[in-house]
């Protein structure tokens, strides 16, 4: 039995005495793609050309079936789209476009009609013995650990949503919806910081330096960025996307915050209603006054949080340097303190301050029915009514 073609992919091509250089496989054919190892992600828009080149996406128009579409043209259009998007982070944007050909070869020239519940379990059973994994510049397949059940979970709901989306923007507004058959759901993490925790995390990134070698010198100051970002992240419970794309003037594809008025405008105009809610909120007015500082100091001069004068696309780099130095660091997953932590930390505080759930909910953009499940179960006084009733019964 001839083996599974594993459709167009990225490979490395070596040589003695030569500049490696990305090439396009796809079965016996070898494509040029002209791009050097360092020129990865123009590699990548290289080979979603080539599918798309390849592969005719109006084909299910023609053949009267979405049934019929190769899940690697959608995957192909998906990766058009990601790599058009001007305002993603890079390090994001290279993640999906990765989850698009890693799921594209897995898949080779299966069709939507293919994606029955069976396939879809063989891949996330797959997917959790392996995960593609970059070392030394070449990707391989490594064993992987807690995570890629999650991996797994994540890649599924993203090829549904890029089906879902490619017939609703593609094929002319056919009506299709696509259900995935996920596995099973990663926990909630529901780790949240003391005010103590809280205050040695904040006090790490405005305190850190970098070494430096010239004699009487202390360093110079390089995590500061990071200490405007908690603030932010602890008063309004805000998402990391949200904070980072935050400016303080009206700009396109960005948030805003008016500062004269104290208004957070977390949704860009120009972006449609997503899921991931991101409501208008006020400023509370001690933020509010922390923020007017930083912009009359010309620390945030386009955007609320910069570093080197230049907006800050994510928080990534210095975050694990930051918890470490503030004596949070741990190898337990549950205790971990991410950046979403400090999302988790905000709405904790607030529900234990007794501001009503539909508050929280509106201010901090997420659904009454998640933080039933994930923080008021676990919130002080949450069952004091109810205990005192129970003293009562049998009486």
């Amino acid at each position: 039995m001839p083996r599974r073609s594993k459709g167009p992919r990225l490979e490395l091509q070596t040589g003695e005495g030569r500049t490696p250089k990305w090439i396009i496989r796809d079965g016996t054919k070898n494509i040029s793609t002209r791009c050097d190892e360092c020129d990865r992600e123009q590699a990548e828009a290289r080979l979603a050309e080539y599918i798309l080149a390849k592969h005719d996406p109006a084909k299910a128009i023609r053949s009267g079936s979405p049934n019929e579409t190769k899940i690697a043209d959608i995957l192909a259009v998906e990766m058009t789209r990601i790599a058009a998007k001007p305002n993603l982070d890079k390090h994001r944007k290279n993640e999906l476009i990765t989850v698009c050909q890693n799921m594209g070869n897995w898949f080779g020239n299966r069709v939507v009609g293919d994606l029955n519940g069976e396939l879809q379990e063989r891949y996330a059973a797959e997917r959790t013995r392996h995960v593609i994994k970059k070392v030394d510049g070449v990707r391989t397949n490594v064993d992987t650990g807690e995570h890629a059940p999650v991996a797994a979970y994540r890649d599924l709901k993203f090829l549904a949503a890029s089906i879902n989306r490619y017939f609703k923007h593609k094929v002319g507004g056919v009506v299709t919806q696509f259900s995935p058959v996920l596995p099973e759901a990663p926990e909630s993490r529901i780790r949240w910081l003391t005010r103590s925790e809280a205050a040695k995390l904040i006090w790490a990134a405005w305190r850190a330096r970098k070494e430096t070698k010239l004699p009487g010198s202390k360093g110079r100051h390089t995590s500061r960025h990071i200490a405007r970002y908690i603030l932010v992240a602890l008063y309004t419970g805000s998402r990391n996307g949200d904070i980072c794309g935050a400016a303080t003037i009206p700009t396109i594809g960005r948030g805003y915050v008016d500062l004269e008025k104290g208004i957070f405008k977390r949704k860009p105009d120009d972006k449609k209603e997503t899921s991931k809610r991101q409501p208008t909120v006020p400023i509370p007015r001690r933020l509010l006054a922390h923020m007017r500082r930083w912009q009359r100091l010309g620390i945030s001069q386009r955007a609320v949080i910069e570093f080197n004068g230049k907006p800050v696309r994510t928080i990534r780099e210095g975050w694990s340097t930051v918890v470490e130095l503030a004596g949070l660091s741990t190898e337990n997953k549950t205790e971990k303190v991410l950046r979403h932590t400090l999302r988790h930390t905000a709405i904790t505080w607030y529900l234990d301050q007794g501001v009503d759930i539909e508050t929280v909910s509106q201010y901090c953009g997420v659904s009454v029915a998640t933080i039933r499940k994930t923080y008021r179960h676990v919130m002080p006084g949450t069952f004091d009514t109810l205990l005192d009733a129970a003293h009562q019964i049998g009486r």
